[in-house]
């Protein structure tokens, strides 16, 4: 049996503050299920956590376990006040039928460093014990501090999956490519009297040929989306996946559309598709934030970044479904176009 300065288990001080400061945000926004399992997380990797124990307490609703919570607090730290304030009052409630029992998970605290070698050795032993009865009763703790974050990302997936329905359902047709005599031939007219313009606006058939030239060049880029959308919502659809695979999906994804954001740039659209080709631009950048966002998450599971992912997926498909709408009604009018032009005597 190792001295009481060489614990056989090391706390690791890092992880448990940050969790230690997860959960007391987590309790002073009222979450109480979230803030006991961050808390009983941070106390299994440092139970010498004078504060962690002290707002532990605070968020359970058993008495016995808040008793528990409180006498750690005073193992540790014998002068607390609020531990001994909060003792006298579970005592003159009289909530306390029994002996105060831990909440599952937790271990039993360190002992204090004034405290007497001899009690120290045998609380040592008996740490180690609960630790390793404790790891049995992990898995609940576990599955708490995972819930929560793991439904943000659901519903971050599920955002986007809308977004990518609605990029589908506004599919623009084949375009048909503006055929070379589709210049309409001028009548003969008597002549009228007073000048002509010398200068005229771009000829009609000049801005069909670009129209179509331009939507002839974008229908590649958003078929890989449209791909790229697809094989995503297949992988991270899956029940039981792991995080793992969403990470690579993820990924592949934003590769993806990173690669048609800078082919758009190269695009050249006609005045009548500029408004259409900023929104669509503007759309796919947003798409690109949102995953970035979705990434940090699965780094960190971080609530802000799965939030702020939602929010960008969600902007990112107003924009889209504007520029489908603009692309559908061009595509529609050359096609009408091309039509008529087919119909007319050669």
């Amino acid at each position: 049996m190792t001295s009481s300065s060489e614990t056989a288990i090391k706390a690791d001080h890092g992880e448990a503050q940050r969790l230690y400061h997860r959960g007391v945000a987590a309790a002073r926004g009222g979450q109480k299920r979230l803030a006991a399992g961050l808390l009983t997380r941070a106390l299994q990797l440092d139970p010498g956590c004078e504060m962690a124990w002290l707002w532990l307490s605070g968020v359970l609703d058993d008495p016995h376990q808040q008793a528990f919570c409180l006498n750690a607090v005073l193992t540790l730290n014998p002068h607390n006040q609020h531990a001994r304030h909060g003792l006298r009052l579970l005592e003159e409630r009289h909530l306390l039928n029994g002996t105060a029992r831990p909440a599952p998970g937790l271990p039993a605290p360190l002992a204090s460093p004034t405290s007497a070698s001899g009690p120290r050795d045998r609380h040592d032993g008996a740490w180690w014990v609960g630790w390793r009865r404790a790891r049995h009763e992990m898995s609940r703790a576990r599955l708490l501090f995972w819930a929560f974050p793991i439904v943000l990302v659901l519903m971050a997936i599920l955002l986007y999956e809308s977004f990518a329905i609605a990029v589908e359902r506004a599919q623009t047709p084949p375009v048909a490519a503006a055929p070379a005599f589709s210049v309409p031939v001028a009548t003969l007219a008597p002549a009228r009297p007073g000048s002509e313009p010398i200068l005229e606006a771009e000829p009609l058939a000049v801005v069909e040929s670009l129209a179509a030239s331009y939507l002839g060049a974008l229908e590649p880029l958003r078929a890989d989306l449209r791909s790229a959308t697809a094989n995503y919502r297949e992988l991270t659809s899956q029940p039981g996946g792991a995080s793992v695979g969403h990470v690579a999906a993820t990924q592949r994804l934003r590769a993806t559309v990173e690669s048609a954001l800078t082919a758009m740039g190269q695009l050249r659209p006609p005045g009548t598709l500029q408004q259409a080709h900023d929104d669509y631009r503007r759309g796919l950048e947003l798409q690109l934030e949102g995953l970035d966002a979705l990434l940090e998450f699965y780094g960190g599971y971080d609530v802000a970044n799965a939030n702020r992912a939602a929010q960008r997926f969600q902007q990112a498909r107003a924009y889209i479904e504007r520029a489908q709408a603009s692309f559908s009604s061009q595509a529609r009018q050359l096609a009408e176009l091309s039509q008529i032009a087919s119909q007319t005597p050669r």
